[in-house]
């Protein structure tokens, strides 16, 4: 076994760095500028039964030390998304690579888009089904799915009975009670938690008075954030047994270490590829050398270690 394989519950890694859901695509759209092998796995963008247009742009905008985005969940639908990823998708990234996500609006949305999954990926064609409650940009569903301890127990558990794929239960990290919703995630038997939900922002573009984003707010995203997802994590780790995944301003190999120290098992890395598409594989080299430095010899050594201070 090698010393930076992580086991997330049912999802085996061959290491702990992965593509954050919306920031990679679908995976195959960064061939050209990276190593897509050197992946733990990637979480494609997230997709919803029905098309979804997105809010209404600008949706992207540089900030200080980081960006906003208001995007949406905007893709093709469940249908399109069969019919011009699916087979791109298995192409270019390996079976253990492979995160679906899913979002929707009520419990059967994200049922029936979870079957439309299995029908079209065996369970040892993916690594894990990610079930997208953390949202906070859009009217409804979502992020209101993940700020309801009882609202994300209903989706989990209907998705658990429809198909056998491993769940990766995303969940929102804004709202005061993330420990409680997560708590109710593992009641429900998901195998990992995907957090920490960027705080939401906004910008004034102060020539033309108004704000630079169409939908007025977005999360903001980017090295600002870190030590936001990190707090969060440590409250996680002590709160659920559950492997997390964690994400938030990762945009250096020290920033993923601090997460594992924090309590998380993987890390998800997301805007830093708008920056450096190869932020992932250095982030893993730098990863892979402080193990060596530091003589750590398994992963797992390095997890949670600093709730020991």
């Amino acid at each position: 076994m090698s010393k930076l394989e992580i086991t997330l519950g049912r999802i085996k890694l061959s290491n702990p760095v992965l593509g954050a859901s919306g920031c990679v695509g679908h995976g195959f759209e960064l061939e050209g500028y990276t190593d897509l092998s050197r992946y733990g796995a990637l979480s494609m963008k997230t997709v919803t039964l029905e098309p979804r247009a997105g809010n209404r742009p600008p949706r992207i905008c540089e900030v200080s030390d980081g960006m906003l985005s208001s995007i949406g969940l905007q893709n093709p639908g469940m249908a399109s998304y069969i019919q011009h990823y699916k087979d791109k998708i298995k192409t270019a990234c390996r079976p253990d690579q492979i995160i679906i996500s899913i979002g929707g609006n009520e419990v059967e949305d994200y049922v029936k888009s979870a079957a439309a999954i299995a029908e079209n990926f065996s369970p040892d064609e993916i690594a894990a089904l990610e079930v997208n409650a953390a949202c906070p940009n859009v009217a409804h569903g979502g992020g209101a799915v993940g700020s309801s301890p009882g609202k994300l127990q209903d989706v989990l558990s209907a998705v658990r009975k429809a198909v056998d794929f491993p769940i990766i239960a995303k969940i929102n990290t804004n709202e005061g009670n993330f420990c409680e919703v997560a708590k109710a995630a593992q009641h429900e038997g998901a195998d990992a938690l995907y957090i920490a939900n960027t705080p939401m922002g906004m910008a004034i573009d102060i020539r033309r008075r108004k704000p630079v984003l169409g939908n007025v707010k977005g999360p903001v995203s980017g090295p600002a954030v870190l030590p936001q997802g990190i707090a969060k994590t440590w409250e996680l780790y002590k709160a659920v047994s559950l492997p997390i995944i964690g994400s938030g301003g990762i945009y250096t190999w020290e920033a993923a270490v601090q997460y594992m120290l924090a309590g998380a098992s993987a890390v998800g890395i997301g805007s830093a590829h708008f920056v450096n598409p190869n932020a992932a594989v250095e982030i893993l080299d730098g990863v892979e050398k402080y193990m060596e430095e530091n003589h750590v010899l398994d992963l797992r050594e390095i997890i949670g270690a600093a709730h020991a201070f």
